[in-house]
């Protein structure tokens, strides 16, 4: 895993994570799910690896 920080201003606003091809907007999660145990996270801003639980966005289901 990468020890890169998010140099972003707002530090982990946008997230996507890459799935079967796909780029879905994610979001950060309490717990770990299906999907950060499985898949990696990325900043939309600076692309740095996001190293903590997330899920998949339930109001933005795929990002642009």
């Amino acid at each position: 895993m990468s020890t890169a920080a998010c140099l972003c201003p707002i530090r982990w606003q946008r997230l996507y994570a890459n799935i079967e091809d796909t780029r879905y907007e994610v979001e950060p999660s309490l717990g770990d799910t299906a999907t950060s145990l499985l898949f990696r996270a990325w900043c939309a801003g600076c692309n740095a690896e996001y190293p903590h639980p997330f899920r998949i966005s339930a109001t933005r289901h795929q990002a642009a």
